[in-house]
């Protein structure tokens, strides 16, 4: 109810906006001398920079009535935000099949696993490992540590968090 009320208010001021245009030039005609001079001036050049001196007047009330319009019929939405507890099956989903098979394999071994364990699993090298590794890693989803002479892996705290039961 609250935002018809805006409305019809903002749809109002837009009437009286117009209504105002259309009445303005024929007051203007209507209220025109019709002799050019009396007591020796012009009336018609009077009449003239009257309106010369008005216009900025005409056109902040122009403003204002389209400021007045706008409020009205622009809504202010108050944005809720709800926490949402991410599910590790649709993290996964995200990432393509071999970096989601070396992250599920970390998150299985409690967040943190060898490198050369992960080279182990099917159809994954040392090489191949080793590059998904480090896009995982310039992404800020997994951080190395040296480990003698393979590397530990380990899911960053967020992921770790949100992956590992």
């Amino acid at each position: 109810m609250k935002n018809n009320f805006r409305v019809l208010l903002g749809f109002i001021a837009l009437v009286a906006l117009f209504i105002v245009l259309y009445w303005l030039p024929n007051f203007i005609q209507e209220t025109n001398p019709t002799q050019c001079t009396v007591n020796g001036q012009c009336e018609h050049e009077a009449r003239m920079n009257l309106l010369m001196y008005l216009s900025p007047v005409f056109v902040a009330i122009g403003f204002v009535l389209g400021a007045v319009a706008f409020y009205f019929f622009t809504e202010n939405k108050k944005v809720e935000y709800v926490e949402v507890k991410p599910s590790p099956e649709a993290i996964l989903k995200l990432l393509p099949a071999d970096e989601r098979k070396v992250v599920a394999k970390i998150a299985e071994e409690g967040g943190k696993a060898l490198q050369s364990e992960i080279s182990l699993l099917d159809k994954m090298g040392k090489v191949k490992s080793h590059r998904i590794i480090d896009r995982l890693e310039e992404r800020g989803i997994v951080e190395k540590e040296q480990h003698g002479k393979t590397n530990l892996v380990k899911l960053t705290k967020e992921l770790k968090d949100a992956l590992v039961k």
